[in-house]
């Protein structure tokens, strides 16, 4: 059987593949090509505390005060901490990074940062920097799954033995291993408007479910506040490092939307800064982002320059129409410190994750820190696990009858439920949209995997996915974060430290214990 068994292969996956012993039996699967991933799309970079003026405290406090007093700050604390040397360490194993004349990383600055701490590589392509030197590193340590829809995650008697998958021909398969690592990202192309990869479809979420674990803080989920809007389609991410450079947020006459809306203006945390657009969308028509002023934006931001110009726009000469999207979960699979779930030998790490560093609010450029370093912090606790008895006489894969299955590569959800996923599950919520979704989509009854079509899988996964969201979104009666309740729109002190469990047990809410009290 495999050591590990990794689903996703974005810098979660991956990076845990590089920090296990070499020794290791690792496989890898993905939905798509191993280049498809959120990871492959993030432009801001990667927060810090690289610089003498900045330090990890003054960055975990940063991070606090973004969270809306939801976070464990104990983890925060370790997460900015831990993050520093990390990211040295890969910039001296060779991880290419945007320098100063001097030599030193060139920072950038995001909304809610108080200094300088964003690194990036290749301008706004940091994620496929950091996803090729990925690739690189554990292209010749681990096998690879491509084009592999997982449909199911094997367990007995609270411990995970390994998944059941089918390629893109609808072979199915049974792959065993020692330990199962969700990696599988987010939630994004649930949503009409999304920042996301198409295969970031939630199933990660309903696999856990399904298999009997614990998820936590579905309600909060963050969306982009600027995503390129082309004809009502989102075309493609616009960094808030854009922002962080001086652009600003205008109506369609030029003046600012962002005055007397929030004391930082375009740099305001991103919840904030996605209601203000969405509102003023829904109320007095389109938002552009004026990035005119900035020089050299070609230089500083290639890719997005590229993508503009795709769609027939200058950023030095045009008002870029934006409107938020789906673009980052901060609940997902309950763990602890090291990425280990409720269930035995099952972990979740990355997105898909819910660790308490982001709360109710991720702050800017965490989110490929946190991939990296609770992926160190995993393997290595996988690393000191011995192997039982037994486990090297099970073969690694057993291949299944195909059945009535599919190809792996299966339809986008369809447009009318992405749709009713924005308008009622979306930056702005309410009681009856809420329960008018969950009416209309109740959780999909058990499926019997084997006898199911791929594509029925697929759904079944999206449609858990989805009302699982909406279910913890109704239960908190209050606004927090990216949380926005219109019927409750202020933050609760009842519902200060409480955390919104789902199982198959039910919903319920637990007690986080170390938390900010700096907001409320």
């Amino acid at each position: 059987m495999f050591d590990v068994c990794i689903v996703g292969g974005g810098a979660a996956g991956l990076m845990l593949a590089r920090s296990l012993p070499r020794s290791y039996k690792i496989a890898v699967l993905t939905k798509a090509a191993p280049s498809v991933s959120n990871t492959a799309l993030a432009q801001g970079g990667i927060a810090a505390s690289l610089h003498s003026a900045d330090s990890a405290d003054v960055h975990a406090s940063d991070t606090i005060k973004a969270t809306a007093g939801h976070a464990d700050t104990g983890r925060v604390e370790m997460l900015t901490r831990e993050g520093a040397s990390a990211i040295r360490q890969l910039m001296e194993d060779g991880l290419p990074y945007d320098k100063t004349d001097s030599g030193e990383p060139l920072l950038g600055m995001e909304g809610a940062h108080s200094v300088r701490r964003i690194l990036h590589s290749g301008g706004d392509q940091t994620g496929k920097v950091l996803m090729d030197f990925l690739m690189k590193e554990t292209e010749k340590r681990i096998q690879t799954f491509n084009y592999h829809q997982v449909l199911e995650l094997l367990v007995d008697d609270n411990k995970c033995t390994g998944l059941m998958a089918s390629d893109s021909s609808g072979q199915r398969k049974i792959i065993h291993a020692r330990h199962t690592v969700l990696a599988t990202g987010g939630i994004g192309a649930l949503y009409s408007h999304t920042s996301n990869s198409p295969v970031a479809e939630g199933d990660g979420l309903s696999l856990a479910y399904r298999a009997g674990a614990v998820l936590e803080d579905l309600e909060f989920i963050q969306f982009h506040p600027t995503v390129l809007n082309i004809d009502g389609t989102s075309a493609g991410l616009v960094s808030e490092a854009v922002r962080g450079e001086g652009a600003l947020l205008v109506n369609n006459r030029g003046h600012s939307i962002m005055d007397g809306f929030h004391p930082l203006k375009e740099l305001a945390p991103r919840d904030i800064v996605s209601r203000a657009i969405e509102w003023h969308w829904q109320r007095e028509g389109p938002v552009y982002l004026d990035a005119r002023h900035i020089p050299d934006f070609h230089v500083k931001f290639p890719a997005i320059h590229q993508n503009c110009r795709l769609h027939g726009l200058n950023p030095s000469a045009d008002l870029l129409p934006v409107r938020p999207g789906a673009h980052f979960h901060m609940g997902g699979v309950k763990t602890d410190d090291k990425g280990a779930t409720t269930i035995k030998r099952l972990y979740a790490i990355g997105e898909i994750a819910s660790t308490g560093v982001h709360g109710a609010n991720r702050l800017a450029s965490n989110s490929l820190l946190e991939a990296i370093v609770f992926a160190k912090r995993l393997a290595g606790l996988i690393a000191q696990l011995p192997a039982e008895a037994g486990e090297s006489d099970v073969p690694a894969i057993q291949q299944l009858p195909s059945g009535r299955s599919l190809p792996a590569v299966t339809l986008p959800y369809p447009g009318p439920k992405r749709l009713k996923m924005t308008q009622d599950v979306g930056i702005l919520r309410n009681k009856q949209q809420l329960q008018d979704f969950i009416r209309e989509n109740p959780l999909p009854p058990d499926l019997e995997v084997k006898n199911a079509s791929n594509e029925a899988v697929a759904h079944h996964h999206r449609q858990t996915a989805c009302t699982l969201m909406a279910m913890a979104s109704l239960y908190r009666e209050e606004s927090r974060g990216a949380h926005f309740r219109t019927d409750f729109p202020a933050p609760s002190a009842d519902w200060q430290g409480k955390t919104i469990a789902i199982s198959k047990n039910g919903i319920f809410t637990e007690h986080r214990e170390i938390l900010s009290k700096e907001t409320v």
